[in-house]
């Protein structure tokens, strides 16, 4: 069944589509689900309201965009109202007037981690700034759109990208030398 006429079907309420709907896309919906939240317990109940809310709205979908790409945008707008809800909201903080003089750290081209390696380096980081490097990161939006989706300036957002990368880089490095230290 071709992605239009899936679609189609999943509108009248078609319980074998929605189930070949929730198959094909549910794994990579929950990856996005378990990169903001943290855990697997809250993951899941961030992905089972997002495909409630897909099943409810199904019917909006233009085919503007990829269906992979609508179901992503609810599943990252899911996962940013559950963090919301939960308290472990967005704080930003003070940023201080010289902006400018703040420096950006970027990760050298030649270390290599792999994926499991930068989730667990993540999860060092404070909420704010692993929704930040999310967004940026792995969902590719520009600093105007995490701004509109945060309700936080575009410096904010630049800000806590720079300061995301500069810890991880501390703890990737402390953890290299801890590992050295041990052979």
């Amino acid at each position: 069944m071709d992605e239009k006429k899936l679609i189609q079907a999943c509108c009248k309420g078609d319980v074998k589509a929605q189930k070949i709907v929730y198959e094909k896309f549910g794994p990579k919906l929950m990856g996005i689900c378990l990169r903001y939240a943290g855990n697997r317990e809250d993951a899941e109940e961030i992905f089972h309201d997002t495909f409630i809310k897909i099943f409810k709205n199904i019917n909006k979908f233009k085919f503007e965009s990829s269906f992979q790409t609508w179901i992503s945008r609810i599943g990252i707008n899911s996962s940013l109202d559950f963090l919301r809800k939960r308290k472990k909201t967005l704080f930003l903080g003070y940023i201080s007037d010289h902006i400018n003089e703040i420096e950006d750290y970027d990760i050298p081209n030649e270390i290599s981690i792999e994926a499991e390696t930068a989730m667990r380096l993540m999860k060092t980081l404070p909420m704010n700034q692993q929704v930040i490097i999310n967004l940026f990161i792995i969902e590719e939006m520009s600093h105007r759109e995490i701004a509109q989706q945060l309700g936080i300036s575009e410096e904010a957002s630049r800000v806590q990208l720079s300061r995301a990368k500069k810890a991880m880089v501390e703890v990737f490095n402390s953890n290299k030398s801890k590992n050295e230290q041990t052979k």
